[in-house]
């Protein structure tokens, strides 16, 4: 399936729709079925973006440099 194909018959199709209640109905639809990606994060990341987020908040920091230099050991 070509999803930028699939996209583009979408959007020729809600295009054609002249009813304002339908439209409403499609746009609530899709509202409501966005992900929100903390939601879509294992359970791990989330729990080490929260550690990372305390120990920001409590001072404990890495200087830009240093991680620099960490960063450049796995590359």
């Amino acid at each position: 399936m070509n999803i930028e194909l699939e996209k583009i018959k979408l959007a020729q199709k809600i295009f054609e729709i002249d009813s304002v209640e339908l439209i409403a109905r499609i746009k609530d639809f899709i509202s409501t079925e966005e992900i929100d990606c903390w939601d879509a994060l294992p359970d791990e990341v989330k729990e080490s973006v929260d550690r990372s987020i305390e120990q920001a908040d409590g001072g404990i920091l890495v200087p830009h440099e240093d991680a620099i230099k960490r960063v450049k050991r796995w590359l």
